[in-house]
């Protein structure tokens, strides 16, 4: 798994800085009401994570 992480560190550290900005804007225009959003977002984000490391490790067996 650490292998994953440092592979992908770029994207990583691209989404957090994203979803730091997001929820800055979110407080700012929406009075808050964007931070509701935050778990679908963050769901979002983490099932992508499984699906991306799944075939991750797949093509890593390949080879």
């Amino acid at each position: 798994m650490k292998e994953y992480f440092n592979e992908n560190k770029a994207y990583h550290l691209s989404f957090l800085i994203g979803a730091i900005i997001a929820l800055a804007i979110a407080g700012i225009f929406a009075d808050g009401a964007g931070y509701s959003l935050v778990p679908w977002v963050l769901g979002a984000f983490f099932v992508s994570e499984i699906v991306r490391y799944i075939a991750w490790r797949i093509e890593q067996k390949e080879y």
